[in-house]
């Protein structure tokens, strides 16, 4: 189950998506709006990733005023993105992030799922995750119930021109964290579970 729970920390954004409120913001809440979102900071975010092959990371919180809303991508390396610092006025609610271009030196690796340092990171922020691939697959990633769950297959975002579908089977529609840590050690896709 997806579940949204406050953290007291905070942010600086610049989008903003409603209007400040009297009543609780996480009262009113849903899926549905933190995933459209998400979309919106990862559109942004998949193309800049994209166009300079790094990866980009932000977070999605409610301001001191109790508005919704996502930090500009910030740029990180090909491999990493250290999230921006937060005020502390906001409230985090997940973190997004993108995996990049695909270059030549990538033959035989996939980026089309959450690493385990992914799930690490969200886990010990105390956030869930939405990420954007090299594919152009949307996923969020579920710490409280330590499962990822596809939101959108290839194509959802923008893909890298030099994408072909990299596994024989799957990435599946949802996958544990056990799993995901399981095909990062030992270098294994989801058909050999």
């Amino acid at each position: 189950m997806r579940m949204v729970r406050p953290l007291g920390a905070a942010l600086l954004a610049l989008w903003s998506f409603g209007t400040a409120t009297a009543e609780d913001p996480w009262e009113s809440l849903t899926f549905e709006r933190l995933d459209e979102v998400a979309e919106s900071a990862l559109s942004n975010a998949q193309a800049l990733s994209l166009k300079n092959n790094r990866e980009y990371c932000g977070y999605i919180a409610f301001d001191g005023e109790d508005r919704l809303r996502f930090t500009a991508p910030l740029k990180g390396d090909q491999a990493s993105c250290m999230p921006p610092e937060v005020p502390y006025s906001w409230e985090l609610i997940a973190s997004y992030h993108t995996h990049g271009a695909l270059t030549v030196e990538d033959e035989g690796l996939s980026y089309e799922l959450p690493s385990s340092d992914d799930l690490i990171s969200d886990s010990e922020e105390g956030v869930d995750g939405y990420l954007s691939t090299p594919g152009g697959r949307f996923w969020f990633i579920d710490t409280q119930d330590e499962v990822i769950i596809m939101l959108g297959d290839v194509g959802y975002f923008k893909r890298d021109s030099k994408f072909e579908q990299d596994m024989e089977c799957g990435p599946f529609d949802e996958h544990t964290f056990e799993e995901i840590f399981i095909m990062d050690e030992e270098e294994i896709g989801p058909c050999d579970l």
